[in-house]
């Protein structure tokens, strides 16, 4: 068993010093180099005076440095939290954090090798990692490094690893599904190949190059992908997560070639929860497929529930299970299907409306490129559903077509009363739709509406 978090880096550098590990557009380490270069790093914290279990914010660019840092860190003893790329301000950090910047890194070049691990319990922090704040302000999650390691070893299991992998991670590292690349990749052995934020000819150029084996993307992202004419079949692997993707995008990555695994995870499990296993990719498409190894899922009220050595300490309940508030359903085969979140679901006139499904339907709909869908408080109906929806580019959307195709699939109480179009939704830096900012912002003003302005249309009353 290995005894300490930076075994992993330690262990990979010993059986593997020559075999990359990471890189990104400037500079790629070997692991004997990342291990050489995180010495120093961590040599550099203890003379700031930052030691066992203090926390530290990485402020840094994504890349092969902010890396450096990241292992630095954790050999140091401490824990670190990585900033959002937009930078720290205004980024709740623990108090009395240190900072690592481009002057800290500089300063490491020149220190000292071979600083000595500083032990630590599987129990301690490991990370720091802010939840992503989609239904709501994001709150601080502390995973150990149990956590981490199992949540590794459980996902390398079920996708299998390759010992010339190489994972592209183009996701913000302060997200929990871009920082468990970095560690899994550590803990398999194999490559991290980080961008600074998605770019889709850039990554679409990468795929085309083979640069990548493995590629964790959200649905928008896969989306531009696809609409690039990216080789999306050219991984053996595309991890795609943090959100519904609807039916068509899927049988077109899949007729394309592309082994699609969906995966349902959150901050608090230290991503993965379920994940498709990739034999399973074209059989159960749209499914989040079976709990990863030692995860257990349970269904209470259409809650989804989750316990297992992947869940951080603190946030389960009474019970013993971390209540996630999103909603879902098992299958009879014990696949999970996910349904959307708790906090999202429109009460109008009484019946349940999951603003997924609408957003499904809408998305086939003529000329329409993204929509979100939210419930808006009305005196007569309690809450009424509002589509926001984008229209593609040099399509002149009507918005009466559109709640055509609405009714001709949903029901009579799933069909927007209100549709607006808008230039584009509020997403997180991981593409995450932050349902809570749709509407108005602060003296009725457009949060998110740029060229073309917002517009609504309401329905004639006979057809609502």
């Amino acid at each position: 068993m290995l005894e300490t978090p930076t075994d992993w880096l330690d262990h990979s550098a010993r059986v593997h010093p020559d075999r990359l590990a990471v890189a990104d557009r400037e500079e790629s380490l070997t692991y004997s180099e990342l291990l050489t270069r995180a010495g120093r790093m961590a040599a550099t914290l203890a003379e700031q005076g930052i030691g066992s279990g203090d926390p530290v914010a990485i402020d840094l660019p994504a890349g092969v440095g902010h890396a450096v840092a990241l292992h630095g860190a954790i050999i140091a003893g401490a824990v670190p939290q990585s900033m959002p790329p937009t930078g720290r301000k205004g980024v709740p950090v623990a108090p009395g954090a240190g900072f690592v910047d481009p002057d800290t890194l500089e300063r490491a070049s020149r220190s000292r090798e071979g600083w000595p691990t500083i032990r630590r319990s599987p129990r301690e922090p490991l990370t720091r990692v802010l939840s992503s704040g989609t239904s709501g302000e994001p709150k601080a999650v502390e995973l150990t490094s149990a956590n981490h390691l199992w949540s590794a070893l459980a996902s390398g299991m079920n996708l299998g690893v390759e010992p010339d992998d190489r994972w592209l991670c183009c996701l913000p590292l302060n997200h929990v599904g871009a920082l468990t690349i970095l560690l899994r990749s550590a803990v398999y052995g194999t490559a991290a190949i980080i961008h600074d934020g998605f770019d889709t000819d850039r990554v679409a150029a990468a795929l085309a190059a083979g640069e990548a084996s493995v590629v964790s993307l959200v649905p928008t992202q896969l989306v531009r992908l696809l609409d690039a004419g990216a080789a999306v079949d050219a991984p053996r692997l595309l991890l795609l997560g943090g959100g519904p993707v609807s039916a068509a995008v899927l049988d077109e990555a899949l007729g394309r070639g592309a082994t699609v695994v969906q995966t349902y995870g959150l901050t608090e499990a230290c991503s993965q929860v379920c994940t498709l296993a990739p034999a399973e990719a074209r059989d159960r498409a749209g499914s989040a497929g079976k709990p990863l190894l030692g995860v257990e899922v349970s269904i209470e009220s259409e809650e989804i529930l989750v316990r297992g050595p992947n869940v951080a300490p603190g946030q389960v309940a009474a019970d013993g299970w971390l209540h996630t508030g999103d909603l879902g359903r098992i299958d009879d085969e014990g696949y999970l299907w996910v349904e959307g979140r708790r906090s999202d679901l429109i009460i109008s006139g009484g019946e349940n409306v999951r603003p997924e499904r609408v957003e499904e339907v809408l998305r086939g709909g003529p000329g329409v490129e993204d929509v979100a869908v939210s419930g808006v408080a009305d005196r007569e109906w309690g809450q009424i559903v509002v589509a926001y929806v984008v229209p593609a580019p040099d399509a002149e959307l009507d918005p009466d077509s559109l709640l055509d195709h609405a009714r001709s699939v949903l029901s009579r109480h799933e069909v927007p009363k209100r549709v607006e179009l808008v230039g584009k939704l509020p997403r997180t830096a991981s593409g995450k739709l932050q349902r809570r900012l749709l509407g108005a912002g602060e003296g009725g003003e457009s949060l998110y509406a740029g060229a073309p302005p917002a517009t609504a249309h309401e329905p004639p009353e006979e057809s609502r």
